[in-house]
């Protein structure tokens, strides 16, 4: 069987277990995708994770996540062990907030989402690939205005792991 390396896309055999099929060409394209997709332990840390199907929050048994009960979020090592839904994401709050840019070219970022880079935990290409989210420690109330989003509390973000800048 021919598989496509997810990190450099060279086509490559197959090894011949089925059961665990390969999905880089390499240990060194395996190490460097790990490399670039890779969140931060301070994200990791937080117990605010659910898995999701497209941009609505479920739990890791697949029943529908609140983003204001804590009770139906789990920690992040649960949620990548489930197999529930088609993603995961994050349930912000406690001081824990992001910017959503919509519409914008992550090779040409607008200044203002360079400006937060400094004070970032973590900043990433949206599920679209045509906005950026940047997750940033704030408690400020969260507003909407000329294609940028702040949110702070109460808000579910889907998660795509394509750290920005590379």
């Amino acid at each position: 069987m021919v598989n496509q390396c997810r990190n450099c896309g060279h086509f490559f055999q197959s090894t011949p277990n089925p059961r665990r099929p390969r999905l880089f060409c390499s240990d060194r394209c395996r190490k460097a995708w790990s490399r670039k997709h890779q969140l931060p332990e301070k994200l990791k840390s937080l117990p605010r994770w659910v898995r999701a199907v497209g941009k609505r929050p479920i739990q890791c048994d697949g029943s529908p996540a609140s983003s204001t009960d804590p009770d139906t979020w789990a920690s992040y090592s649960e949620v990548m062990r489930s197999k529930a839904g088609d993603g995961y994401g994050i349930m912000l709050g406690d001081g824990l907030a992001c910017w959503d840019f919509d519409h914008v070219d992550p090779a040409d970022p607008p200044a203002q989402a360079v400006e937060l880079l400094p004070e970032a935990i973590y900043a990433e290409v949206s599920t679209s690939g045509h906005g950026l989210h940047v997750f940033v420690r704030s408690s400020e109330p969260s507003f909407r205005r000329d294609g940028v989003e702040f949110y702070s509390h109460s808000r579910f973000i889907r998660m795509t792991g394509r750290r920005w800048p590379k």
